[in-house]
């Protein structure tokens, strides 16, 4: 068994977080105060188990701590509270670590990247730049470094930090992908592109990897590739943020090629489908009309291939079978119908206009 460590901390008074205090124990020198600090501090300590005797005065607090040698390392303690998404918990109880060692990476590291998750990034970029100095081979804090200039948009601070992580981890998939993130933001469309692959090369489900990819081939304008990589983000976890965005993009790409590929003043295939879906709907109650619009609306979150002509999709509320565009243009006539506020992210609009012109005028 371990002996047991003793360790002392000096904590300003000032850095103190007063909103952890009740509000009538916030005015400093008084001993409402000191007997509130007291008690927070001695509640943080309880974490890691072990004897703390908290002193405070009208400018500082003392901490006396005394390891318990059956307890877990109280820096795993914290990281376990990292893990769980306790960034301020975790920042104030490794700000008692930094105290005492305030050159070690681990705690300099930990403490940046959670300071950095809080959008706290100057104070973030100076822990991690520290810990990349008292450890230059530190590559988490030199990638979680290359992060924090990223979010403070230096993105050419960010491209040097991150391509010296690259150099020393070529096989780092994070080193990887932030550094193909950056390049992109500087206008390095190609040299993105080839750090993103690599990046999900490293690690084929990391759907930030699969999404920066498919950014970057978009920004490429090699669009089929583009959209074959935002379709394999959605099929990795249809219900994150990322795949929202991958939808989006999927949205926008369909409707920039269906436009150019328009002759005329509108597209003549969306223009049967929806002269289609007009008379089928006409014919139907809105609780029909509903249940189909939303059955396709449901299909459509995993995305439709409105530029395949192959009428490769189903209904069970519609016996047939669709393309991409004709589900598209069904669901644009349901909602015009129960829900003519709700946009589904495709201008479909001209041709519905001249469609329901040419249906109107045949039935006076």
């Amino acid at each position: 068994m371990s002996q047991p460590q003793e360790y002392t901390y000096t904590i300003a008074v000032e850095d103190i977080d007063k909103s952890l205090l009740p509000v009538e124990a916030r005015t400093p020198g008084t001993d409402a105060f000191r007997d509130a600090v007291s008690k927070v501090v001695a509640k943080d300590f309880e974490a890691f188990g072990g004897y703390a005797r908290i002193v405070v005065d009208n400018h500082n607090v003392q901490v006396y701590w005394r390891s318990d040698p059956n307890k877990p390392d109280p820096l795993d303690v914290v990281i376990g509270k990292l893990k769980r998404g306790e960034l301020a918990e975790s920042v104030r109880l490794l700000t008692y670590f930094w105290h005492r060692e305030p050159d070690n990476p681990a705690v300099l590291f930990n403490l940046g990247a959670a300071l950095s998750d809080m959008e706290r990034l100057p104070e973030a970029e100076q822990h991690l730049r520290h810990a990349v100095e008292v450890a230059p081979t530190h590559i988490d804090a030199r990638i979680a470094l290359g992060v924090a200039l990223a979010r403070q948009r230096r993105y050419e601070e960010a491209v040097a930090v991150l391509q010296q992580a690259v150099v020393q981890a070529p096989d780092n998939p994070w080193a990887q992908r932030n550094l193909g993130a950056c390049l992109l933001q500087t206008g390095k469309t190609a040299e993105g592109e080839a750090c993103l692959r690599q990046a999900v090369k490293l690690n084929p489900s990391d759907q930030q990897s699969v999404l920066g990819l498919a950014q970057a081939l978009e920004a490429g304008e090699k669009f089929k590739e583009a959209d074959d990589q935002y379709i394999k983000v959605i099929d990795l976890d249809s219900r994150t943020p990322a795949a929202d965005v991958a939808r989006d993009a999927r949205t926008k790409l369909a409707q920039s090629s269906f436009r150019k590929n328009e002759v005329g003043s509108v597209r003549p295939d969306a223009l049967m489908y929806l002269l289609d879906a007009l008379k089928k709907f006409g014919k139907m109650s809105r609780e029909q009309v509903q249940k189909i619009t939303f059955e396709i609306a449901i299909a459509g979150q995993q995305g439709l291939d409105v530029n395949d002509a192959a009428q490769k999709y189903s209904l069970k509320s519609l016996p047939g079978q669709y393309s991409g565009l004709h589900m598209l243009c069904l669901m644009f006539v349901g909602f015009q119908q129960i829900a003519p506020e709700y946009s589904i992210g495709f201008d479909l609009s001209k041709e519905y206009a001249v469609a329901k012109g040419m249906l109107e005028g045949k039935q006076e």
